[in-house]
């Protein structure tokens, strides 16, 4: 199903978004527990939001038919603060520390309906790009549990779409793996602009 579509059934009252919401929760503690992608799973947030959709969505309220993120479910990198909720940006400095405010891009998500079930993993206060220099649990690779994964696509917006286009153009050659290591996935990733628009149209493995 299309995000778009999902988010229409939401205000439409055709999905139970509390039953939903707490399916994802489940479902993210299953993982987590073999795979370390969350340093917190924050069910009480979400499932308080999702009943707080529930209630608008109801009551049909006028309030909700522009939201764009209504009912879907948001992670969030450990160093962004959630009120109220666990946030150690990959730190045991920090363990324990819940903010008293949310950060701006927080604001935004919930102002639109999102729904904050976790904070995901990452290296200790930044320092590092792989989520392998932490002092708390190491997420794995989903693919080889055996393995680490690694992609590095440059900084910023740019990057990080280089480093998708990596994953969905050329999958199957960051599977083979690293030729100085086997036991490591790992490609330097540079973005290419076909038609100077700006947009990182493919990708390049200078590794």
């Amino acid at each position: 199903m299309k995000i778009n579509d999902f988010i229409q059934q939401v205000k439409n009252n055709q999905v139970d978004i509390v039953e939903h919401t707490h399916k994802v929760i489940e479902e993210c503690k299953k993982i987590n527990k073999e795979y370390n992608y969350f340093n917190f799973i924050s069910e009480e947030l979400a499932l308080r939001q999702a009943n707080e959709i529930k209630k608008s969505v109801k009551n049909n309220d006028k309030n909700i038919k522009n939201k764009k993120l209504l009912g879907v479910a948001i992670s969030v990198k450990d160093s962004i603060c959630v009120k109220g909720v666990e946030s150690t940006a990959g730190s045991r400095i920090l363990k324990g520390y819940k903010p008293l405010f949310n950060a701006t891009v927080i604001e935004k998500v919930i102002e639109e309906g999102g729904i904050v079930i976790g904070k995901t993993a990452q290296d200790e206060f930044g320092f590092g790009a792989f989520s392998v220099n932490t002092k708390l649990n190491i997420p794995k690779n989903p693919f080889d549990k055996t393995k680490d994964i690694i992609v590095i696509a440059g900084r910023r917006i740019s990057g990080t779409r280089a480093a998708i286009l990596s994953f969905l153009q050329k999958f199957d050659e960051i599977c083979k793996g690293n030729s100085h290591d086997s036991k490591i996935f790992a490609k330097v990733v540079e973005g290419i602009d076909k038609d100077s628009d700006g947009v990182i149209d493919s990708v390049e493995f200078l590794e």
